[in-house]
């Protein structure tokens, strides 16, 4: 008995078997939580420039505070030169998912196109070999395979067929989302383009004048000078502030109070991971343009990172520091004072027991540093030693 023979037109229905499905879509860039996460930031750049344009107008109103306007304004250059770059790096995710939705569009398209071809193949197939019904039929006379293998390559046939129908039409469907996403992403690419530029040219011009002022300001000898006044004021009432804790723990030792002795050994830790942008000691004051003697050093951080206490103690006072906004003072015993400010979200309390690494609080988003201090007593010690020599 002569073995079953598949019709002509079944190496059509196998070439098409690439394409009756879309192709797995490989894992893409989720441009779109992308572009949301930076226009939040762009958002917050603008809201803290916005408020820090309205802190310089007050201050320069009130005409106090020669320091803090310097160092407003230099923080409002640096904050307007973050903004601008991230218009860039917005426009330039805007453009990459454009490209996305286009390359999404060609690939749905080709699919298409391939489909169509190899279903006219199997047309003209058919047209020159007769119609389906006469080749299946001829597959069944007399001496041509059995019953059931012929039933089954029928069910194959019609399974391709639906399965034509349904990847045709969910292509179209795929194809007509994929040019609605496209128009409506083309739309956003061109209105951010028009709102970055007019933010360009807007803040572009503010930053100008920004460092007109700073320059004025810089060679302006009595204004130096009144700013240095306050530099010197400014560490006068931290000593100050020193002096009371000092003389209150003194007060409680004779009230037969236990002394704390201070924790020493290789736990240290730097309050926040980060460069220090602001040694110990006499150093050039980029602001001021001159040298100046630092009490303490600043360390760059990201705003919202947890600021840590570099040594276990007892949380002596949350206050302002004088020049350096909120802050935390920690008695860590032995006469040892250490001092966190420009803090954000506080999360201790005055009289609470810290341990080394615990969390003080936050880099607050005005300064993006934090200034750590170390006093023994009312004297003042370099915190970068002190901290590699675990407190000895």
């Amino acid at each position: 008995m002569t073995g079953f023979r598949f019709p002509h037109f079944l190496p059509c229905i196998l070439a098409f078997a690439f394409c009756i499905f879309p192709a797995l879509a490989s894992e893409k860039k989720d441009y779109d939580r992308e572009i949301a996460r930076q226009r939040k930031e762009l958002d917050d750049l603008h809201d803290r420039l916005i408020t820090e344009q309205k802190e310089l107008e007050s201050l320069r109103e009130k005409r106090e505070s020669t320091l803090g306007t310097l160092e407003k304004i230099s923080g409002n250059i640096k904050h307007t030169d973050q903004y601008l770059s991230k218009l860039d790096a917005t426009e330039e995710t805007l453009n990459a998912s454009l490209a996305s939705e286009r390359q999404d569009l060609t690939e749905v398209q080709a699919r298409i196109e391939d489909r169509n071809r190899v279903m006219a193949k199997r047309v003209r197939t058919l047209f020159m070999t007769g119609s389906p019904d006469r080749m299946i039929l001829r597959g069944w006379e007399a001496g041509h395979g059995d019953f059931m293998r012929k039933v089954f390559f029928m069910k194959r046939v019609l399974r391709y067929d639906r399965s034509l129908v349904e990847a045709g039409r969910e292509d179209a469907q795929i194809k007509q989302r994929a040019m609605a996403k496209l128009d409506g992403r083309l739309t956003e690419v061109n209105s951010f383009r028009a709102h970055k530029a007019a933010e360009k040219e807007t803040y572009s011009r503010a930053r100008k004048m920004q460092e007109k002022n700073l320059a004025a300001i810089q060679s302006d000898e009595q204004s130096k000078q009144k700013a240095l006044q306050e530099l010197e004021e400014n560490a006068r009432l931290i000593t100050d502030i020193i002096t009371a804790l000092e003389k209150r723990r003194k007060e409680e030792l004779a009230r037969n109070r236990k002394a704390t002795v201070l924790e020493s050994g290789s736990k240290y830790c730097l309050p926040v991971d980060g460069e220090v942008v602001s040694k110990y000691g006499l150093q050039f004051h980029a602001t001021l343009k001159t040298t100046t003697k630092n009490l303490g050093i600043e360390i760059k951080g990201q705003p919202g990172t947890p600021v840590r206490a570099a040594v276990s103690g007892e949380v002596a006072l949350i206050t302002r520091i004088p020049g350096y906004g909120m802050g935390v003072i920690l008695d860590n015993g032995s006469d040892f004072f250490t001092i966190y400010a420009n803090l954000a979200g506080i999360r201790v309390r005055q009289g609470d027991k810290v341990k080394t690494g615990q969390e003080l609080g936050t880099v607050s988003v005005e300064a993006g540093k934090v200034y750590f201090e170390v006093r023994k007593g009312t004297k003042t010690v370099d915190p970068s030693e002190w901290l590699r020599s675990g407190g000895k």
